[in-house]
């Protein structure tokens, strides 16, 4: 009597191909490079540009209910008196396309494609 087997040895190989091209996509894409500014915006203007070059923590001067933070060439939202935390809890961004967002203020904190990007990535109306 002849018994099939379950996984067959092509199905091996097909399965460490699918695991090396993902690991592949992987470091890809943790290797992106960050960035040295952020942008925070609102309402699709950027009110502030941030070097990510100097470790700081400030309040902006039209916001002096929200604290950012700059720490080891990342931003985030460190403190905020919004009821849901959302923006605090996002943690800290780095990366270029990466963004925390307060929407009780309408602030966003963002890290721009490029450094010249002041094209906002959403309009809310």
């Amino acid at each position: 009597m002849h018994t099939r087997r379950f996984i067959q040895g092509s199905d091996l190989i097909l399965i460490a191909v699918l695991l090396l091209l993902a690991g592949l996509i992987f470091l890809a894409a943790a290797r992106r490079p960050a960035s040295t500014s952020a942008q925070l915006v609102q309402d699709s203007r950027v009110i502030m540009e941030i070097s990510l070059g100097e470790d700081q923590t400030f309040s902006p001067s039209d916001f002096p209910e929200v604290t950012l933070e700059v720490k080891d060439g990342r931003i985030r939202f460190l403190s905020s008196d919004c009821p849901d935390q959302t923006c605090v809890r996002t943690g800290f961004i780095s990366h270029p396309g990466e963004y925390a967002v307060c929407l009780p203020k309408r602030l966003m904190l963002r890290i721009p494609d490029s450094p010249s990007s002041d094209e906002p990535d959403a309009i809310l109306k």
